[in-house]
């Protein structure tokens, strides 16, 4: 269904889109009456409207239902900056992934700046739309030291540098956290401080080596797998 982030969203029978909004689902995707589209605020409220009336530059909707979906996993991404392209496709996947923080590191490899806000908030809204989740994940910009690793049960560190190693401290909660780093790997005194997060499971998989995007969906992998057990 075609989605559509409105941020300041409340439960109310009828909705009119206006400016952007309008003009994008107007002429880029041409919606028509009788179309629905869900409106999702990126905290968990997903209403379902259908489009009643329309004209150049406006539309409005009326609602059919709604609903407050609730997180079932926690999971957030530590992630060392890779290049830009690189970067911009790791933040949609974790988007799609169920995200809900993702703590971006100026790592020692890191080859770019921290994108502009606006930029980092305009990727991630579109990577919403397409996908349909009902949250939008946090971004944080940290360093490796400053990630609160008390607060998970267990973190997935990808690491095509070192042997696998699995912390035998892992509780089965909730939180859980992934890291991955730039395309250059780990700086050894990274590797020295990640390792002895506790908790921590590092992870080289029997694979070539990854790009980030690669690393960030294989590691999420590795944890929904695990909520299923």
């Amino acid at each position: 269904m075609r989605a559509s982030y409105q941020k300041d969203l409340i439960v109310q029978d009828d909705y009119q889109l206006k400016g952007e909004t309008a003009h994008h689902l107007l002429n880029v995707v041409r919606v028509a009456v009788g179309d629905d589209i869900l409106l999702l605020n990126g905290a968990g409220l997903a209403i379902t409207t259908k489009v009643t009336s329309l004209s150049k530059k406006e539309l409005v909707l009326k609602k059919i239902h709604h609903s407050e979906i609730k997180r079932s996993f926690v999971m957030d991404l530590a992630l060392g900056i890779p290049k830009k392209e690189a970067l911009e496709l790791s933040l949609k996947q974790a988007v799609e992934l169920g995200f809900r923080k993702i703590f971006l590191i100026r790592a020692e490899y890191s080859q770019i700046r921290v994108p502009e806000e606006e930029r980092l908030g305009n990727l991630l809204v579109s990577a919403l739309e397409q996908s349909n989740s009902a949250y939008l994940p946090e971004v944080i910009l940290t360093d490796w030291d400053k990630i609160p690793s008390s607060d998970y049960g267990q973190i997935v560190m990808m690491d095509s540098q070192s042997l696998s190693q699995k912390s035998s401290n892992v509780t089965k909660i909730e939180a859980r956290l992934l890291i991955v780093g730039p395309e250059a790997g780990f700086a050894n005194d990274e590797l020295a401080l990640l390792h002895k997060l506790p908790g921590v499971n590092v992870l080289n998989l029997p694979t070539p080596i990854l790009r980030t995007p690669t690393a960030v969906a294989a590691g999420a992998g590795v944890i929904l797998k695990s909520l299923l057990d």
